[in-house]
């Protein structure tokens, strides 16, 4: 993650525009590509999971001549994957970044604090917040609603895959291991 927001920031315009709903990986996010302007930096409130795909879309809506990337989790992305489809029906330029760590990693930590709270000895997590079997491809199934992209699960690969986010016409995801 850090090595992908990194580039990005090295290579993305000034004007560009995050909504962040990756909780669990937004260090990088905030350390490479801090809010500098009111209207830059847009995140998730209240707990909810699932607002950063149609939440960048509202945004490049809001403003289409502005980049836009999402950066939202595996599991939170499962909440409202078929936006994609509305991005690529209307053409809605937004880029997005799964961050595939291929678990609910948000209620990983909440649950482990909760127990601490409870003071309950640390145990095995639920296996409903394992998101690995079978391994999610966010590419196909972005491409099966219109929406290119590739998998990023090498640091030789951010370089091109930064490029290909931030220099395609219309929507555009990438699936990063962050696992």
């Amino acid at each position: 993650m850090d090595c992908f927001v990194r580039v990005l920031a090295a290579q993305a315009p000034p004007d560009l525009v995050v909504f962040d709903e990756a909780l669990t990986a937004c260090g990088p996010l905030l350390r490479h590509l801090p809010p500098r302007r009111a209207g830059s930096y847009f995140q998730t409130r209240g707990g909810s999971l699932g607002v950063g795909i149609p939440g960048a879309l509202g945004v490049k809506l809001a403003r289409p001549e502005l980049p836009v990337v999402a950066f939202t989790g595996d599991g939170a992305s499962m909440y409202t994957l078929q936006a994609l489809w509305t991005a690529a029906r209307y053409g809605i330029g937004a880029a997005f970044v799964i961050c595939n760590n291929r678990r609910y990693r948000l209620l990983d930590d909440n649950i482990e604090r909760y127990w601490a709270q409870l003071g309950i000895a640390p145990r095995a997590h639920p296996e409903a917040f394992d998101l690995s079997r079978p391994d999610i491809d966010f590419t196909a199934l972005a491409a099966a609603l219109g929406v290119p992209g590739r998998r990023v699960d090498k640091p030789g690969q951010v370089p091109g895959a930064v490029r290909a986010l931030l220099g395609h016409q219309g929507p555009y995801l990438v699936d990063l291991d962050t696992a």
